[in-house]
């Protein structure tokens, strides 16, 4: 049993989950343990099963959690744990989500695995769909820029593409060999960063939409997100599989300074990172959050727990009480709220602090 347990593991998650799964020789399906057990063994279902939670994102005035879900997003306030509404219609399960400029427009990845993908923009006061990309896979990473001009999609297909919104003109930044999973712009807009399967992280310069650095020169693991520091001086990256579980931060701070060409390692310095060792847990998902020294990363796990980290490593908490893998996590921009989402269904809730207020299952709050 353990071992088909552990092959299955996370059956819905999203491209981290897919990509530890298929490193293991395996493609996961798009079914929770429960129902993956069900036609295994023959076992009864008693209930539907649940729709795991493989996105999540804060409104950028904090009032609204946006939950993404299979064909559709729904949204709560995340101050009483109540469901403020619900927007159907989408293309399948969603496995990214990113807020436009204006704060109403949030740009959703979507995908069936092997099948279709998608990325739409959502008007959340509206509810009107505007297509952007159609894909022959899932697409699972997302990203709009600070100034909501560009928005930047990554998929199984293993090509970054770039949108301008004003323009309507996309152009493709090639070089990832393996799936995008996860991008992110930098707060000033001028850096974007991807995340892949072929074990890299890759840092752009906007200006130019080429590739400045490959993180890190040797590393064994996929990468399986990315985010940057509100500071904009730390990038932070996921790795996980058989020989590293562990958050890689890369400082941006003087990486774009003239290299002396007398120090043939001088480059290879300033594209070393910093190894934050997570043990047990297994890192899908990966956050800032605002803190008086310096933000602090929030991290979702295998091991069915969130932990927040400092930027050197040190764990000041471990937030337990998911039934599943955390595939997603998100905090709102003053840092007064976390949320994370499992493959459980549920989403919680949880004060700065890291004490849980809510738990927000369909149609339900558990305090």
């Amino acid at each position: 049993m353990s071992a088909l347990w552990s092959r299955h593991s996370g059956g819905a998650g999203p491209s981290a989950a897919r990509i530890a799964g298929r490193n293991a020789g395996w493609r996961q399906d798009c079914l929770p343990h429960g129902v993956l057990l069900a036609l295994l063994f023959g076992v009864a279902l008693s209930a539907a099963p649940k729709v795991p939670v493989t996105a999540l994102a804060f409104t950028p005035d904090g009032k609204t959690l946006v939950v993404g879900g299979y064909k559709e997003v729904a949204l709560w306030n995340p101050l009483d744990g109540k469901p403020a509404h619900k927007w159907p219609g989408l293309a399948g399960q969603v496995r990214a989500l990113a807020f436009g400029k204006d704060g109403r427009s949030v740009a959703v990845a979507t995908g069936v695995p092997g099948r279709a993908g998608a990325v739409e923009l959502l008007d959340l006061a509206t509810g009107v769909i505007t297509p952007v990309e159609q894909a022959k896979d899932e697409i699972l990473a997302v990203a709009l820029s600070p100034d909501g001009r560009y928005l930047a999609t990554g998929g199984v297909d293993t090509i970054v593409r770039i949108w301008n919104l004003e323009s309507k003109v996309s152009q493709e930044l090639q070089g990832h060999t393996d799936w995008i999973t996860g991008a992110a712009f930098s707060p000033d807009g001028r850096l974007l960063a991807t995340g892949s399967a072929d074990r890299t992280a890759r840092v752009w310069k906007t200006e130019t939409w080429k590739e400045e650095f490959q993180l890190p020169p040797q590393i064994t693991e996929s990468v399986s997100a990315v985010s940057f520091a509100p500071e904009g001086d730390l990038l932070a990256f996921t790795t996980g599989g058989p020989e590293e579980r562990a958050v890689r931060t890369w400082r941006t701070q003087g990486a774009f300074t003239e290299i002396d060409s007398s120090r043939p390692g001088a480059r290879n310095q300033v594209m070393q990172t910093r190894t934050l060792d997570t043990g047990a847990c297994m890192p899908l998902a990966v956050a800032w959050m605002k803190s008086a020294q310096h933000s602090r990363l929030l991290v979702g796990c295998t091991d069915k727990t969130v932990r927040v980290m400092g930027p050197n490593g040190n764990t000041f908490a471990t937030l337990t009480g998911h039934g599943d893998w955390v595939y997603a996590v998100a905090v709102s921009p003053d840092g007064s709220r976390l949320a994370s989402g499992s493959g459980d269904g549920a989403v919680k809730v949880w004060n700065g602090g890291g004490r849980l207020l809510f738990t927000l299952e369909e149609g339900t709050t558990l305090p």
